[in-house]
């Protein structure tokens, strides 16, 4: 006889669902060793329906929170309703973490990067450290210190990635980002990758050519993904391959390099599809455009939206107003924007020209890199 094969198993399948979107992820992965039927009742429900965007994860002053994405702002067929809550206050890390500093990093499906500082001990201060956890069951790894060496000073190492894609690999990855230090100006000089597969570092050096990182970036499709100020991207392949650079033709009229500088822009991805977004103040336009292929490393225009028209209409009138974007859906034409002087974050949906209002932010120490999109799994199985 199966365990668990008393009352419960008499009750219908809805009830038995309706029940257990109720309890915390941890229960939940738990419960499947109640029986084969509900094991099979928590991965078709739960570990499947929630592979979209639940919310996001903001960092405030002094920690930071969990906003989750109404029904009113979700695609259709994308809803997350009915879905276990996550432990957003992250309280299953270990104490040398909750007890000291942590910083959030970054976001990628399921997967959260983080730095954790201990509080000093009586024989001196424990080098920061990373890990990588997964909110919605409790699982965490945290990662050997990284083997970067440089004979130098001015060596910046602030900013970090993590990327995991399940339809590639079963394993993870981190991507720290060294930069060195000229004449009081940061470049892109290397980035150190961990694989949870190998468990080791390895270091990648770039192209000699100074690239000025304007810290966007995304991991999508084995790579991760960084915007400089000239409308370049760099693609840093997981596997250690031969870096590529593309640039974003036709970047509001930007024709060579020159003029390419101050070309800024916001990289991400939604459907398959590799998206980048230019910030140029002079044009009142938000363009949209795809790599489709990147092997071919031609970036295709494929939205135009008047801003004045259609993006912010509530707050035409407002004369000085600074928009920060946060992050796209995975499943559907929506762009997230944070506006600093309404405090309001913002879905605006390109295709069909309307925005919502998610909620009201305050109390940030910074908004650029402020807003990480998370996709809950509730399955288990994080990969060291």
């Amino acid at each position: 006889m199966e365990v668990g094969a008393t009352a419960a198993a008499y009750l219908p399948d809805d009830l038995v669902v309706d029940i257990l979107a109720r309890l915390p992820a941890k229960s939940l992965c738990r419960f499947k060793c109640v029986s084969r039927r509900w094991r099979a009742l928590i991965s078709d429900k739960f570990s499947s329906a929630a592979q979209t965007l639940s919310g996001f994860f903001v960092s405030r002053a002094p920690a930071w929170r969990f906003t989750v994405l109404p029904s009113s702002v979700t695609p259709p067929g994308g809803g997350t309703g009915g879905l276990p809550p996550v432990d957003a206050s992250l309280s299953f890390l270990p104490p040398s973490c909750v007890e000291g500093e942590i910083k959030m990093l970054d976001s990628c499906n399921w997967l959260l990067l983080l730095l954790c500082s201990e509080d000093e001990r009586p024989c001196g201060p424990t080098p920061p450290f990373y890990i990588v956890c997964n909110p919605a069951t409790g699982e965490w790894v945290a990662l050997p210190q990284p083997k970067y060496e440089w004979d130098g000073d001015h060596v910046i190492t602030w900013y970090a990635a993590v990327g995991f894609d399940p339809a590639i690999s079963s394993h993870f990855y981190v991507f720290q980002v060294v930069e060195v230090e000229y004449n009081s100006q940061p470049y892109l000089k290397a980035v150190e990758i961990y694989s949870s597969e190998t468990g080791a570092w390895v270091l990648i050096l770039r192209v000699p050519d100074n690239f000025n990182l304007m810290y966007h970036m995304t991991y999508f499709n084995g790579s991760l993904h960084l915007t400089s100020d000239s409308d370049a991207v760099v693609s840093v392949d997981a596997k250690g391959r031969p870096w590529r650079i593309t640039h974003v033709l036709g970047c509001e009229g930007a024709s060579d390099s020159r003029h390419r500088r101050g070309c800024r822009g916001y990289i991400g991805h939604s459907q398959g599809r590799l998206l980048y977004v230019p910030d140029v103040r002079k044009d009142d336009v938000m363009s949209v455009y795809v790599l489709e292929d990147q092997d071919s490393g031609e970036w295709t225009l494929v939205r135009r939206v008047s801003k004045k028209d259609l993006l912010f209409e509530p707050w035409k009138s407002v004369l000085k107003s600074t928009y920060y974007k946060a992050g796209f859906h995975p499943n559907g034409d929506l762009i997230f924007f944070y506006d600093r002087t309404r405090e309001r974050l913002i879905a605006y949906d390109w295709s069909r020209g309307d925005w919502r209002v998610v909620c009201t932010l305050t109390d940030f120490e910074h908004a650029h890199r402020a807003f990480f999109p998370y996709v809950p799994w509730y399955s288990g199985g994080l990969v060291a």
